[in-house]
């Protein structure tokens, strides 16, 4: 397939995505009781957005799918719906054959991915291979925890490969965001119970700033306390927080606490305080290996996404900030 009929099979595909059948979501949900219908509907709606002819055809601009044709497999994550399908996609538009091993936690969806490529070109389906066992592959694309990533290497060591890690996010406020903006940074916060990497789980703040607005942005995600394994969560840390007499807030849904540690558990968030931006610039260098995200509105923070929009990537924002259209084009 040459660059002009990817980008009409791939925006053919966002739309068989976006009418994807009742019956598979409820499929996926029971398979992963973290999916439920409203953040399944989020991930399609994601990716139809995505997949638009105009934003391909700027993601493949300066690439070619004219290239030996190699095997390269895809160890997929499981965390949110369809993770792993920006993987996918890279290693079709280039031309090569993907050995795709999805997440236990997510099978139903990816393989009605894999069902919905073959079907509309059958290009795809010889080019979509699933197995439990990454064998004679010519390349690799894994994304998991800190402890696999060494397995990863290990196992894959002689082979060019691309292994993600644990990452996350965080948004540095000036006191002085707009109450759309408040919504937004809940949105970047809460969507996805929290689980993926672009979520928000660190907040860096001004001294002066009023918490009371802060928290009324909160409450559009209240509902998420009746998911029973969100309960679960916020439950067993609120009991750890209690029993060890640790300062904390609680908004009757989410944990809080004054501490810079950058990654916080599920139903949690860690915050501190900066005295000059120039402050909240030193933590987030000093940690710059583990944001997949940045989100504020002060001009001072470089790269910065806008409040809201942490969940909803462009094509060319890749994860670990690895382009992997450049790694794929080396192998």
């Amino acid at each position: 397939m040459n660059k002009n009929d990817i980008i009409n099979a791939f925006s053919e595909f966002s739309l068989h995505l976006s009418q994807t059948d009742s019956s598979i979501i409820q499929q996926a949900h029971a398979e992963n009781q973290w999916f439920t219908e409203t953040s399944i509907n989020s991930a399609l709606d994601s990716w139809k957005n995505a997949l638009n002819k105009d934003s391909i055809g700027k993601w493949l601009e300066n690439y070619s799918s004219e290239v030996s044709n190699k095997k390269i497999g895809i160890i997929m994550a499981g965390n949110i719906p369809l993770v792993g399908l920006h993987d996918l996609l890279c290693v079709l538009a280039m031309g090569h054959t993907a050995v795709i091993k999805p997440s236990s936690q997510d099978q139903v969806l990816m393989k009605h991915v894999v069902k919905c490529l073959g079907e509309l070109n059958p290009y795809f389906k010889e080019s979509i291979i699933i197995s439990d066992s990454l064998k004679n592959i010519d390349g690799l694309i894994a994304t998991g925890s800190n402890n696999s990533s060494r397995y990863f290497e290990y196992y894959f060591r002689d082979i060019p490969k691309i292994i993600r890690k644990n990452r996350t996010s965080v948004a540095v406020l000036t006191g002085n965001e707009t109450d759309e903006e408040l919504k937004g940074l809940a949105h970047d916060i809460y969507q996805y119970f929290g689980l993926g990497c672009r979520n928000v789980t660190h907040l860096i703040l001004p001294r002066n700033i009023d918490l009371k607005r802060l928290y009324e942005s909160y409450d559009l995600y209240i509902d998420i306390v009746n998911h029973h394994k969100y309960y679960n969560n916020y439950m067993y840390h609120k009991s750890i927080l209690l029993m060890n007499l640790d300062k904390h807030y609680d908004n009757g849904f989410m944990l809080y606490q004054e501490k810079e540690t950058p990654h916080a558990p599920i139903a949690t968030m860690n915050y501190h305080y900066y005295e000059s931006i120039d402050e909240a610039i030193s933590y987030l260098n000093s940690h710059n290996e583990l944001w997949q995200c940045v989100v504020s509105h002060h001009p001072e923070i470089p790269n910065a996404l806008g409040f809201g929009n942490a969940q909803s990537p462009a094509l060319w924002d890749y994860a670990d900030n690895i382009n992997v259209l450049d790694f794929l084009k080396t192998i």
